[in-house]
């Protein structure tokens, strides 16, 4: 095994509707986020995932897919077109 690579960045939370959603940054343009499991499965849920790792990395999210029974999401994101605050 050679050397373990570092995140981009430390996992982080990020609240949406009083509900705390783990995000972190795998590669520079791949991120993952994971909704608490309290909350039923849903568009709702899904487009919370998309929010959050919206929020927490600032770029916009490009394409999508579900793991962990739809309670995590991969995401890629497009940070050359930055979200507008």
């Amino acid at each position: 095994m050679g050397p373990v690579s570092q995140l981009e960045s430390p996992p982080q939370t990020v609240q949406l509707d009083g509900d705390a959603y783990r995000v972190e940054q795998i590669t520079a343009s791949t991120w993952s986020a994971q909704a608490p499991r309290h909350l039923p499965d849903g568009p709702q849920k899904t487009a919370n995932l998309v929010r959050a790792v919206e929020k927490a990395s600032n770029c916009k999210v490009t394409d999508s897919s579900y793991g962990a029974a739809g309670a995590a999401l991969h995401a890629q994101v497009d940070c050359g077109s930055k979200l507008k605050n």
